[in-house]
């Protein structure tokens, strides 16, 4: 892929309610690259939830946040780099509905 000529910050996800199950948060677009800079996932429900989010998938080898535990009410904020290309996407795994994901960082084109 060719040197960015265009950077824009923004919301790349969400805020979106994570589903129960393995879900597709979100998919790029061909010839961007998104550089994830900070995911940020909310516990408004009643219960404790499990979440986990890959890259093409949830398998334990594609995984960027291995399952993490968050009990009611809690907060994750993960300020970190993963580069996503063209139409890879963003998935995630949780044991029940109800959690906020929001993902933010670089739209390169």
């Amino acid at each position: 892929m060719a040197l960015s000529t265009t950077e824009v910050l923004k919301r790349i996800c969400g805020p979106a309610n994570v589903a129960s199950g393995t879900a597709t948060a979100f998919t790029g677009t061909t010839a961007h690259r998104y550089t994830i800079k900070s995911i940020r996932i909310v516990n408004p429900t009643a219960g404790a939830v499990s979440v986990k989010i890959g890259i093409g998938g949830v398998t334990d080898a594609l995984l960027i946040l291995p399952a993490i535990s968050l009990a009611a009410g809690d907060t994750y904020q993960d300020d970190c780099f993963f580069v996503l290309e063209g139409t890879e996407t963003l998935q995630t795994n949780a044991t029940a509905t109800g959690t906020t994901l929001t993902v933010s960082g670089l739209d390169q084109s």
